[in-house]
Parts: structure tokens; sequence; C-alpha cells
């Protein structure tokens, strides 16, 4: 994996400027793939990590037979749900970001869109767009966390992501 990142990314632990980025990217069909890619290519970058935690809890307002004892939240931290990101994001300030819903297309928050993260928050990402149309070139944005529930066929537990 470092042979494949050092070759995409070199001197990525040096400032580069955002079309550095932009110029480059790796491709896996294999979501436990890109996982790697972006973990390997993280701890190159400069930086402190941040880690996020999805807040997983049983959604009570949700319908359910109520045949199930609560989980403990490590458990359902772990859980890896077809279509939710996974629980834990780790992240350091000046690394790219890929947007992965449409939250606000009128202001150029759309699904692919490309940013640079510039401060990290308990609740919120503040980051500047990178990609799309020149409008939206280098606009500073506030990207919250949105709380996320998987269909009843997806998962049997009803949860509340975030």
């Amino acid at each position: 994996m470092d042979d494949l990142t050092n070759f995409i990314y070199p001197d990525i632990q040096l400032h580069q400027p955002d079309q550095y980025f932009l110029d480059r990217t790796v491709l896996s069909s294999r979501n436990d793939e890109v996982d790697e890619i972006n973990a390997t290519i993280l701890d190159k970058f400069p930086g402190e990590k941040h880690i996020l935690m999805g807040v997983d809890s049983i959604d009570l307002d949700n319908p359910h037979d109520g045949n199930y004892n609560p989980y403990p939240m490590e458990y359902l931290n772990s859980l890896n749900v077809s279509g939710l990101p996974l629980a834990k994001l780790v992240l350091k300030v000046g690394c790219p970001i890929m947007l992965l819903r449409n939250l606000d297309p009128s202001q150029g928050l759309c699904n692919g869109t490309q940013m640079r993260v510039l401060a990290i928050h308990s609740k919120v990402l503040h980051c500047k767009i990178i990609s799309g149309h020149v409008r939206f070139a280098n606009k500073e944005v506030m990207i919250p966390r949105i709380q996320l529930s998987p269909s009843a066929e997806t998962l049997s537990i009803p949860l509340k992501c975030r």
C-alpha cells in the first residue's frame, strides 16, 4: 500500500496546493480497500488526527417489535451498514475530503464536491470547496453532522447514526 500511495501522492507531507489533490485519484471497487488507502494517506499527511465518532443509538421513535435488548455503544459503532458511512471518521486539518450526498446544490454542496478541511469541531466541519463550478471556488462552508437511519430491510435494529 505504501508503494501505491507514495507513487500517487509523493511529498504529501509538504504543504500542497489544492490542485495537487484535484490532479490525483485512487479508485477501488472495494470499500475495505478504500478505507485502507485513506488511512495510509492520512497517516502520511501532516498534522494531528481528529477522531469523530458517530453517535449510534437505538431509534426509540421507530416502530419495532420490542424483541431486542439495548446494545452497547461499542457494538453499535462497530456495525458496517451498507449505504451508511463508518461510525469512525478520522481527519486532519488540511486534508482533502469529498461530499457524499447533496446538502445544498445551490451553494455548491453536491455529491462529489471536493473540499479541504480548514477546522474540525464536534458538530461541524469548516471546509473550503476546491472543485466544481468556478463560482464556488475557494468558498468556505460548514458541513454539519446529519442524522442517518438505515432502512429496516438493511438492518433489523432501528438505529440513529450521526
